[in-house]
């Protein structure tokens, strides 16, 4: 049981470390590669899951003190994740949000800018170039 325990225990620091480091990306990229980022931590929770069932199952069998208080050590760990998380999608939100706004921002320019050209520039189109003078 201490081993599957350990295996948890790893996992989730390593997720920890890795939503640490996708955290830290926002400040020191001005668009972290949100997909990668996500993949990331998708393969890390698929391995905590894996692992959680194992322990889990093996709690099933052994139960006493010890057990107790690896799972509210567990809980308190998890807890942690979840608050990690919840940044990180505040800080994704505002990504996305940001590069919103500035794509309304470039629509509308875009617009008043074809709005200066005249009708008749713009419904005259050459049908031949000449290359001789």
């Amino acid at each position: 049981m201490k081993k599957n325990f350990k295996a948890v225990e790893h996992t989730l620091n390593r997720l920890y470390d890795i939503q640490a480091d996708h955290l830290a990306s926002f400040d020191e990229q001005a668009l972290p590669d949100l997909e990668q980022q996500s993949a990331e931590r998708d393969i890390e929770v698929s391995r905590l899951i894996r692992n959680v069932d194992i322990l889990v199952k093996q709690l099933e069998i052994e139960t006493g003190a010890e057990t107790e208080s690896m799972l509210f050590f567990l809980n308190d760990r998890v807890t942690g994740l979840l608050d990690q998380n919840r940044a990180l999608e505040v800080k994704v939100k505002a990504v996305r949000d940001n590069i919103k706004n500035r794509m309304k921002q470039l629509s509308k320019g875009t617009s008043v800018i074809g709005s200066y050209r005249s009708s008749a520039a713009a419904a005259y189109t050459p049908k031949v170039i000449s290359i001789t003078n």
